[in-house]
């Protein structure tokens, strides 16, 4: 292994920052390979100590250096480690100006100052800042930013910077200018700067307290029609944020721009948020329900950073959760009010635990606020992000939803305007709330990895009592010294007739705790971790028909469908032992009946339906195998839905024929709810043998109006194998193949096949005009669906799938390490594959990890799976 391993940074080590910008003034003179970066900063000490001032800057050209107005030559510039350093400046408050130049169409990092086909776009969380100026680039450094843009007016006639725009006009030799200001302090990894020909739509939202502020998305010319969703998503995040918690936005204007070329989904930089276009651009013929869902969530989570991660942020990196668990949950609740309550929640579950619960137990493993990291672009995790969620959901159901609000309230009215902690957050909740403690609460900050929960019940008819027994352990990557957690629980009673007959939310905080419930009559039914209050992993006592009956009857609309998934759970986990032990396979007769009850259910909604008739995923059951067998586990998962589809097939028939939207287009919770449960059927359908029903398919894909129907009559034609795949395969490239976004899904449903053709396919797929590895949605369309999800062709026995994976890794290391780094999740698995995979694994890890100049980011992910 190579021994130049990248630096280890330990929060342990953190101190503040020597120097600290007070005001920077920048001027862009903008070209596409020489821009000209001029700052003015005013910069003062921050500590007593004789240290130099030290400034980050990557990939920069460096062309004078003045202080105080004078010339200032004593200097280092280290282009290897990445810095500038001023030895010996002015002790107190000075100027300090510096000129540099980059090169914008280079840079295909995606971080800092880059061209995305014709555009300027910034990304610069979390440093991608140094990229653009030598700076003191870390999120404590909080500054007033003034920018001057200075370009070709043909080329480039809309300029956009963050804050407010304070002065504009043309200039010598066909140029302009635009100047802005932003009123508010904040780090460099929240700066901004957007310069093109763009396309763009206008509206305007009055405030609570009757401000008016100016919304503008900007697009690529000829998409403005596609902007209208994330426009009135847009004005319904600003509603619900200050009914909610009475934040109301505090600039003049607010800027969305949507690029092709993006690193992450969205980047919430103060008044000018620049979007991956997948999350922005939409309509009915080519976006799905998921993409108008995404959309809308996507919105909202940028525009409530504009408070918890703008107007409060980061002290430092390693409370990154800080604001994007606190912004995951509000936008959750946002997603929830204007949907499917129960539907989202359920939703935000699955995505858990398919991501982060799998997270949690491999080799990247590490908690919601980490002590160390190589590579901070690598720490942008589930975990992070979806845990770090229901940390707080979890302080929500503690406090009770009033309780957190007067938290929220407090939060703001004792940091607003500065960079925080973790604790500090906590703090707010605790005063706001007649100082709860929250010291055992805090384990969930520090502690990896999903905790156990066990429940177990015993009734007493004598004295009409129940006794609950909660249980929590630890799984075994855990930390040896892990504490026990304190983990809200809520829990139901439900009597013989299906009603509750009690309901409560039991705080557990010791490995072990009896909680009563007297007066109840008869032995009930126990519904514990009701609405998935605490994200652990929990096992019961109940038995099979206790499932079905919650199956059934359950009030909770989470844990209906969640007895649902454990009894499937349970069941196709034992089948798969028995395909590996080559026995032959039954299905459970009362399962498929009770499946069977819900399809014929007509008490409980399409989109709840839908969801209901969802097995567990490979992935999910991946995760509770000690030796992960893949062949077996999907061959398991093809013989479940055959058998429910065959012997149901009937009722499914009639789910998808009595389903009329030959209507107007709606894109309300009812309506995706039916396109959802129409595709399902279809899905389950096309496991029964013959052709009828692949015939059906073809059918629906060939006349759908809406790209919900086509991509999934198209998915189901692929997954099915269906003898019409080919010709749906080219009637839907020829249809869509000067659209991007579309071709992306169209590469996604290719890359998850799994039958033997996958491989050559994704060979002739990376050689087709539409697809570009400079792109990250492409890259992750492909490589990233074919690496994370087509876990038997990427596991495939000859190597082939790790070799080429591997191959693109190293090709796009030298491009752009987040992306590369991305595709190391599909190795993860490695330390749980059979002896005869592990022997093909191994030798394409090593040869990555021992490959000169290496990315820290890729790194960091294969040195861990490897340990």
């Amino acid at each position: 292994m190579k021994t130049d391993a990248p630096k280890v940074i330990k929060l342990s080590e953190y101190k503040q920052p020597d120097y600290l910008v007070e005001t920077i003034d920048l001027t862009f003179h903008l070209d596409s390979t020489k821009t000209l970066v001029q700052s003015k900063m005013t910069v003062s000490k921050n500590t007593t100590d004789a240290a130099p001032l030290v400034l980050n800057g990557e990939e920069l050209i460096l062309k004078s250096v003045k202080i105080n107005g004078e010339a200032f030559t004593d200097y280092k510039h280290d282009e290897e480690v990445h810095t500038l350093t001023l030895n010996r400046v002015p002790a107190g408050s000075f100027t300090l100006e510096i000129e540099n130049e980059i090169n914008p169409e280079a840079n295909k990092t995606l971080d800092g100052l880059y061209k995305s086909g014709t555009i300027f776009c910034t990304q610069n969380e979390p440093e991608g800042f140094r990229r653009i100026t030598f700076y003191v680039d870390r999120p404590d450094n909080m500054a007033k930013f003034t920018t001057k843009i200075i370009a070709d007016k043909k080329l480039y006639p809309i300029l956009l910077s963050n804050g407010n725009p304070i002065a504009k006009g043309d200039l010598d030799g066909g140029k302009h200018f635009v100047t802005w200001e932003d009123p508010f302090k904040k780090p460099s990894y929240l700066y901004a700067l957007v310069a093109g020909d763009l396309g763009f739509i206008k509206d305007t939202y009055k405030t609570t307290s009757g401000r008016n502020v100016a919304l503008e998305i900007y697009c690529d010319k000829g998409n403005e029609d596609k902007c209208h969703h994330a426009m009135e998503s847009l004005k319904k995040s600003m509603k619900w944020d200050e009914d909610r918690f009475g934040l109301e936005y505090d600039l003049d204007i607010y800027m969305i721009v949507a690029v092709d070329a993006f690193n992450m989904g969205a980047m919430e930089n103060k008044g000018l948020n620049i979007f991956n276009s997948a999350y922005v651009l939409a309509d009915q013929k080519s976006a799905t329900d998921g993409n108008f869902y995404g959309i809308e969530s996507v919105i909202g989570h940028e525009y409530f950073h504009n408070w918890t991660g703008n107007r409060i942020t980061c002290r430092d990196w390693f409370q990154l959760t800080l604001k994007e668990g606190l912004t995951v949950f509000r936008d959750q609740e946002f997603s929830a009010d204007m949907n499917s309550r129960s539907v989202e929640r359920i939703q935000s579950v699955l995505g858990l635990r398919a991501s982060q619960f799998a997270e949690d137990a491999g080799p990247t493993s590490h908690p919601i606020k980490p002590a160390t990291y190589m590579e901070i672009n690598n720490f942008y995790t589930a975990t992070i992000y979806e845990k770090g969620a229901e940390v707080i959901r979890m302080i929500q159901t503690l406090l009770g939803v009033d309780g957190f609000r007067r938290g929220m309230d407090k939060y703001f009215e004792l940091f607003d305007g500065q960079a925080v902690r973790t604790e500090d957050f906590i703090h707010a909740m605790s005063v706001a709330n007649d100082n709860f403690d929250f010291t055992q609460f805090k384990n969930w900050y520090g502690q990896n990895g999903t905790p156990l929960l066990k429940s177990t019940s015993k009734y007493d008819e004598a004295n009409k009592r129940l006794t609950l027994t909660l249980t929590q352990s630890f799984p075994a990557n855990a930390p040896k010294d892990a504490k026990p957690y304190h983990m809200p629980v809520r829990v139901g009673l439900i009597g013989a007739d299906g009603k509750d007959v009690a309901s409560k939310v039991l705080e557990l905080k010791t490995p072990t705790q009896d909680f009563v419930f007297e007066n109840i009559s008869s032995k009930p039914i126990t519904s514990v971790n009701r609405d998935f209050s605490a994200p652990v992993k929990l096992t019961t006592d109940l038995s099979f028909d206790d499932q079905l009956f919650l199956m059934a009857h359950d009030s909770d609309s989470f844990n209906r469908f969640e007895a649902a998934q454990v009894v499937a759970q349970k069941l196709m986990l034992d089948l798969i032992q028995d395909a590996h032990a080559k026995k032959p396979l039954e299905l459970n007769a009362k399962y498929v009946a009770a499946f069977g009850k819900v399809l014929a259910d007509t008490t409980i909604d399409e989109a709840f339906k839908a969801l209901s008739m969802t097995i567990p995923s490979e992935g999910i059951l991946h995760q509770e195998l000690a030796e992960i067998y893949y062949p077996e586990t999907e061959a398991v998962r093809d013989f479940v839905m055959k058998t429910l589809a065959t012997a149901h097939q009937d009722i499914l028939l009639k789910l998808f024929t009595s389903i009329d939207q030959k209507g107007e287009y709606k894109l309300d919770p009812k309506a995706m709810g039916q396109r959802d449960l129409k595709i399902k059927a279809l899905n389950l359908l096309s496991m029964v043998d013959g052709d009828k029903y692949k015939t059906l398919a073809f059918d629906h894909f060939k006349s759908a109006t809406n790209m919900t129907d086509e991509i999934g009559a198209l998915s189901v034609l692929i997954n099915s194998n269906s003898s019409f795949k080919a010709e749906a395969l080219k009637s839907f490239y020829t249809k869509w193949k000067s659209e991007t976004l579309v071709m992306q899904k169209w590469l996604s449903v290719q890359a998850v096949a799994s039958d033997d053709s996958a491989y050559d396919n994704i060979l002739a797929l990376e050689k087709d005009s539409i697809y570009d590895r400079t792109i990250p949605n492409l890259v992750r369309a492909l490589l990233g669906q074919f690496a994370a999800n087509n876990k038997v062709q990427f596991n495939h026995p000859s190597g082939r799938g790790y070799k080429l994976v591997a191959d693109r890794m190293l090709e796009l290391d030298k491009l752009n390490p987040q992306v590369a780094s991305r595709l190391a999740s599909g190795f993860k698995d490695y330390s749980r594959i059979p002896k005869d995979l592990q022997a093909k694994m191994k030798p394409e890890l090593d040869r990555i990890i021992k490959t000169d100049g290496l990315s820290k980011n890729v790194y960091e992910i294969v040195s861990k799976i490897l340990a």
